[in-house]
């Protein structure tokens, strides 16, 4: 069993998490219920839950206060939100979970699930770092994404991000100081990367703009890096490349 907490300024929201909680997810065990993060924090360093469900807009100190309030935390924690898609973003690039209120059965499941096999693993304690660190930075490409590699997770700055290149089962990730190998395939990238510095120019390689030191002219034409590799663009990308190009 997974001992769990939800932290929720919202009575009516405790009510119907515990609920689906009990009919959906007999692998969690509810161990208390918190209606403030102050509240929260007390049981969160009483309890030790392996698992925490946590609103993020509450009054006064909100879940990511509680978050940067509890340095080193151990528990899994999965976000129940209505927040804006700047939000959004910080969760998808540190990889870690989120549920949109109001809250959706099967995706409970899947995120409980989700979460289970990370307490087992514990692979993504260091995303809550990621997470903060993407919440505090304006700047999109001061921003980073969660990769893994064998097992290691690594945070990689969208700035170091050079190129993506496809290859086969494989991604190849280039940054100014080494080469990256992810299992996620391109369109994975593709969806997840920010489109103001990113461009998928082929069906085989995305592209950071920062890194182009040229483009030869073409059918399609070619992307010329700046450590010297070519990257041919692909002609039914040719407008979306050039319209990124001018923003």
């Amino acid at each position: 069993m997974i001992t769990a907490i939800i932290i929720d300024d919202e009575k009516n929201n405790i009510t119907m998490l515990s609920g689906l909680l009990k009919n959906y997810c007999p692998q969690v065990s509810l161990v208390g219920t918190a209606g403030s993060a102050a509240k929260g924090k007390e049981l969160i360093e009483t309890l030790h839950p392996e698992l925490i469900l946590l609103d993020i807009e509450m009054p006064y100190y909100n879940g990511f206060d509680l978050l940067r309030s509890l340095p080193g935390l151990e528990s899994e924690v999965i976000f129940i939100t209505a927040f804006d898609q700047y939000a959004m973003d910080a969760f998808r690039y540190a990889a870690l979970d989120y549920l949109l209120k109001p809250v959706n059965i099967e995706q409970l499941e899947n995120a409980i699930n989700k979460a289970s096999q990370r307490i087992n693993e514990k692979t993504s304690i260091r995303n809550y770092e990621l997470l903060l660190h993407n919440l505090d930075k304006k700047e999109t490409e001061k921003k980073a994404i969660a990769i893994t590699e064998k097992g290691e997770q690594y945070f990689i700055q969208f700035a170091d991000i050079k190129y993506i290149i496809a290859d086969g089962s494989y991604t190849h990730i280039y940054t100014d100081k080494r080469t990256f190998v992810s299992t996620k395939n391109l369109v994975d990238f593709e969806d997840l990367l920010p489109r103001t510095i990113f461009c998928r120019i082929h069906y085989g390689h995305i592209i950071n703009k920062k890194y182009i030191l040229k483009v030869q002219k073409g059918r399609g034409g070619i992307a010329l890096m700046k450590d010297g590799r070519s990257l041919e663009i692909a002609v039914r990308r040719k407008d979306d490349f050039l319209k990124m190009m001018q923003s």
